[in-house]
């Protein structure tokens, strides 16, 4: 993976993941931010990249790798994605919920 391709990846889903919070899920104000798992920010992704990918399973797969190996990274070497809530070791990572962190910039 090139670093223009893991930039392009890490902001789309950072950016997507920080407009959800801000939506806080409802009209009123102070309402709850809506925080996404793992796999939810992994399918919105791969659904972005639907035209890319087109009906190739073998493209699909490599996306969805892809994208959770940025995931991960962006979890645990860069600290830009934080988990919420319990912070269980065992457990599926694609049913954690996840947000960005609050000092990262966008």
């Amino acid at each position: 993976i090139t670093f223009e391709q893991y930039e392009s990846i890490s902001n789309a889903i950072a950016t997507y993941l920080r407009s959800r919070e801000g939506d806080g899920g409802g009209e009123e104000e102070g309402s709850e931010p809506q925080y996404l798992t793992w796999g939810q920010a992994e399918e919105w992704y791969l659904e972005q990249c639907e035209e890319q990918i087109g009906d190739s399973m073998e493209e699909l797969d490599r996306m969805r790798k892809l994208t959770n190996l940025v995931i991960r990274r962006l979890i645990k070497v860069d600290r830009v994605l934080v988990y919420i809530g319990a912070e269980e070791e065992q457990g599926d990572e694609r049913e954690k919920k996840i947000a960005v962190h609050p000092n990262y910039v966008i």
